[in-house]
């Protein structure tokens, strides 16, 4: 006898599941919704129950329990799940989560946990297990079963982004660890507590296993709150509405948001391929070599991306041609992809009364195995392989942009690119107190790229994961005792240029303060420098990179002590330097992720994330929106005139004739510079036959050449002979 209705396992309903949706097509087999047709008020009422179940639960756990981050930024989020896994409903909050809880339950079920350790009312379980489900082990799962009258109904879930996860870099970002074994305090599903209580030796794991103990427990008692109070919750609504309906209308909700998606896409986009890239960049070598020499190398990520339309409404997405999995930390499996890029498909067309994990009943994607994210290897590190996975969430943007407007439609079109800036650091002060943490306060602030009627919103207002807010500054500087802001705001001139811009990317600067006996800070910024996805659309500039800079042995106290102003960003810094205010015995310069930098008293730190490509010919954008952009001091002068082609007065005031005049010189030059697309033709393949490429580039195409769609694609492409061959690439 199983814990589940009638008798059976979880093992056979989950398998039963996938059954009858391969056999009909709808979820649970479900080609009628006899409850939503027979009372669609009854349902509705249902269904918010249970969201506003979620939603309490969330808003109770945090003030019982919660780390600051947990409290301010909302990195957080509380779920329920049926007794199959189907995340039905869900708070505000982490919303791409909902992707990987049936994959944890799959395999919870797999592993027969029914029977060994058992699945008892009040058990807590938990995991942080790429392999098993999460994206990566920052992102912590509690969940709880739900019995009623002795058979399994549902699963309460909570889970958030902990501060620390013990790896080799501080925070829970790190971006150096070539293995699991690097990654930190890393647990498949475990039995961690029994009747509504985790167990005293749980809490001693997180104790000697994480810098920010302290921190990490307050947030694990937080989830177990709140799935506890969850759990209390939905018996209340079974007791109302009645265990059969229970059933019932959770499933119907799955089917009835299914149906919904599938019709959106149908209606709103043109069916049919559409191809997207985006480059990025792994840098190990000379870092990692003595102790790891398969690590001692640098990788050129190869992220490419097909999504296919369907003319059913469905969507796959094909990554075949992606870089292999690599003794690096950006791999990942399946369920993070899935989480990740859904961030991609809420505001494109996936925005439903109650958020669910209906998407997974009409996405399909093709992650061949040995690439970078189904990587074969049980020990491949995983800690942030969601950095690389951003790119692919607009993909889903590009590209059904691309098919919204194919199809007549503007406000629809959302083009936009993945940002995130944040660090993580870890130092003993004065008196020998050790302490660790981070800022993720730029990670939500996501701008977005030109419209094709509109400039994009800027990295302020703009974010595709619903997060709740960027976070308060005052409280990461009491979490970071060694960290002063001295600027965060939207930074001039960064964004990328067009008829219709992009939102203005966010920045940040920070003075290292007193920071004792030592002080290490490493940092992250998402888009990674190259190839951005949002590069710009009809005509429209790329956005510009993201940036990192340490400046070392600075004079910015004696600056304080003086002056009444000082740098606030990035450019700021380049200002004073040039100007000779701002000295320094040493300026470092990243285009991406960091190694871990050792920073004294006086030193700066400025991350720099979230400029986004324009839509449009620059010369063709109106005067008026020059001037404004001027007076709001978005875009410099010398920006208006080399890229706009605009003359400003003093006033801010375009002189028309003159930029007329202007941008007519400007395009003739661009005549003068073009050539031929025969010509240019020629010119690369020259270059394809003679792989003069760096290093990291031919490394990178011998890898792609091993799967048989990118090989003829690129033959294709230059024509090439059946001989022709690229150092380290070998015929499967």
């Amino acid at each position: 006898m199983g814990i589940c209705i009638q008798g059976s396992t979880l093992k056979e309903i989950v398998a039963e599941r996938e059954r009858l949706f391969a056999e009909t097509g709808c979820a649970y087999g479900l080609k009628k919704l006899e409850l939503v047709e027979k009372d669609p008020a009854k349902f509705m009422r249902f269904q918010m129950r249970l969201v506003a179940s979620c939603i309490n639960s969330r808003e109770s756990a945090k003030l019982i329990s919660a780390n600051p981050m947990s409290m301010v930024q909302g990195e957080l989020l509380f779920m329920l799940a049926n007794a199959e896994g189907d995340v039905i409903s869900a708070s505000y909050g982490l919303a791409g989560h909902i992707q990987c809880m049936p994959f944890i339950i799959k395999n919870i079920a797999e592993l027969d946990f029914e029977d060994n350790p058992g699945i008892e009312k009040g058990d807590i379980f938990s995991c942080n297990d790429p392999m098993y489900g999460p994206p990566h082990n920052a992102d912590c799962y509690t969940w709880m079963p739900v019995f009623y009258e002795g058979e399994l109904v549902s699963w309460t879930v909570g889970l958030n982004h902990i501060v620390d996860v013990g790896g080799i870099q501080p925070g829970g970002l790190g971006v150096v660890s070539p293995n699991i074994f690097t990654d930190g305090f890393t647990y498949p599903p475990t039995k961690t507590g029994a009747n509504f209580k985790q167990h005293k030796w749980w809490e001693l794991h997180w104790k000697r296993r994480t810098r920010t103990e302290m921190f990490n427990v307050l947030d694990d008692k937080m989830r177990a709150a709140g799935i506890t109070s969850l759990h209390d919750r939905i018996l209340e609504i079974i007791d109302e509405f009645g265990v059969d309906y229970y059933r019932q209308g959770m499933k119907e909700i799955i089917e009835r948001e299914r149906r919904i998606l599938v019709e959106r896409i149908k209606s709103q986009a043109v069916p049919g391929k559409y191809r997207y890239l985006q480059l990025s960049a792994v840098n190990y070598k000379g870092t990692l070599g003595k102790l790891w020499p398969n690590s001692n190398r640098n990788w050129l990520i190869h992220k490419t991306g097909e999504l296919n339309i369907r003319p059913d409404g469905t969507l796959l997405t094909d990554l075949e041609g992606l870089t292999s999995e690599g003794e690096f930390h950006a791999n990942a499996y399946e369920p993070a992809v899935r989480m990740l890029t859904s961030l991609g498909m809420w505001p494109m067309f996936a925005y439903t009364e109650t958020i669910n994990s209906s998407l997974l009943y009409m996405t399909d994607w093709n992650i061949p195995p040995g690439s970078m994210f189904n990587p074969q290897n049980p020990y491949a590190g995983t800690v942030m392989g969601l950095g690389v996975i951003a790119g692919y969430i607009f993909l889903f943007h590009n590209c059904l942009s691309q098919a919204f407007f194919s199809r007549g439609f503007l406000e629809e079109t959302f083009p936009a690119d993945g940002t995130a800036g944040g660090y993580g650091a870890a130092g003993t002060l004065e008196d020998g107190f050790q302490w660790a943490g981070g800022d993720m306060s730029l990670i939500t602030c996501q701008s977005q790229a030109g419209n094709p009627f509109h400039d994009g919103f800027d990295s302020s207002v703009c974010s595709p994961n619903p997060a709740s807010d960027i976070g308060e500054t005052e409280v990461v500087e009491f979490l970071l005792p060694t960290q002063v802001h001295l600027g965060k705001k939207l930074i001039p001139d960064y964004c990328g240029h067009g008829k219709f811009r992009g939102g203005l990317g966010i920045g940040t600067l920070q003075m290292v303060n007193k920071p004792g006996r030592s002080l290490i800070l490493n940092a992250f910024a998402a888009t990674d420098s190259m190839g951005a996805c949002a590069m710009g659309r009809n005509g429209g500039y790329p956005g510009a990179n993201d940036i990192v800079v340490f400046v070392n042995d600075t004079n910015i106290r004696e600056i304080i002590e003086k002056e009444s102003d000082y740098p606030r960003d990035f450019v700021e810094i380049r200002e004073w330097m040039e100007e000779g205010k701002l000295t320094a015995g040493d300026v470092q310069i990243y285009k991406g992720p960091t190694p871990s930098i050792p920073c004294r008293d006086g030193d700066l730190f400025a991350i720099a994330a979230g400029s986004k490509g324009g839509w449009g010919d620059a010369l063709e954008r109106k005067y008026e929106l020059i001037e404004n952009d001027i007076e709001l001091d978005w875009i410099t002068r010398e920006t208006s005139k080399t890229v706009y082609g605009v003359i400003v007065n003093d006033e801010g005031k375009v002189d028309k004739d003159a930029s007329d005049q202007l941008r007519k010189e400007m395009f003739e030059k661009r005549l003068e510079r073009s050539m031929d697309a025969k010509d240019w033709w020629k010119q690369e393949r020259d270059k394809v036959l003679e792989k003069g490429w760096h290093e990291d580039v031919k490394n990178m195409y011998a890898d792609c050449l091993k799967y048989n769609k990118f090989k003829n694609e690129f033959f294709g492409m230059w024509q090439l002979p059946d001989d022709y061959r690229i150092p380290g690439y070998k015929e499967e």
